[in-house]
């Protein structure tokens, strides 16, 4: 699936507070920075984290290497919108942010995504909102990756828990894991980030995943 033949990345997870626009913005300027022409859509129209970010870009007389474009239910149905705008910018990536609390939302999004990809914290509460995000991407056949978020380390602990929980639940979980680090993930809200950590070796996997199929 894509949009006009481009890659279309849905972030999605049914579940607010987890990165979802921090992990659509990251994943934007690294995948920016490796040479792709990127368009995000902000479709959360609850807290529009992506518009935050961008518009305080713009504040600080900065500029952003890729597309913003923002969404609501009042400008009509999600696709449309999203052809639209590919065709304008004549973007080679699309990468869709949506809101925890918008199933509807995701169903149309879902209908257009190559892949979803699910940020969830490691606590079981946030674990367990897994089940509802793919109660609406499995029937579609869209793959989804699962990215442990906020962990407060990588691979040990907690972290090393809600993986083995969450493949065992049969999701597939990405080998990247982001940390508790607000240096890179949390202050850099609103700036040109000097790195994008982890968010790097997400989109080399992601890529990898996309080149095998």
């Amino acid at each position: 699936m894509a949009i006009n033949g481009t890659p279309l990345w849905l972030i999605a997870m049914l579940k607010g507070g987890i990165r979802k626009s921090t992990t659509a913005m990251m994943t934007a300027f690294d995948l920016a920075e490796k040479g792709e022409d990127v368009l995000v859509v902000d479709a959360d129209h609850g807290t529009q984290g992506v518009t935050h970010w961008a518009t305080l870009v713009y504040a600080n007389g900065d500029e952003l290497p890729f597309h913003v474009v923002q969404w609501s239910p009042r400008m009509g149905l999600l696709v449309p919108f999203i052809q639209l705008h590919q065709r304008e910018t004549g973007a080679g990536r699309i990468i869709v942010d949506i809101g925890g609390e918008a199933p509807e939302v995701l169903r149309q999004a879902v209908l257009v995504a190559d892949h979803v990809i699910a940020p969830v914290g490691a606590e079981k509460y946030e674990l367990s909102r897994l089940a509802a995000t793919d109660s609406i991407v499995k029937p579609t056949g869209v793959p989804m990756t699962v990215l442990l978020t906020r962990v407060p380390k990588a691979g040990v602990g907690r972290a090393k828990e809600a993986r083995e929980e969450v493949e065992e639940a049969g999701y597939r979980v990405s080998a990247v894991e982001i940390e508790q680090n607000r240096e890179i993930y949390a202050d850099v809200v609103g700036q040109l980030p000097k790195t994008t950590g982890a968010y790097s070796q997400l989109v080399d996997e992601l890529r990898a995943l996309e080149a095998a199929r």
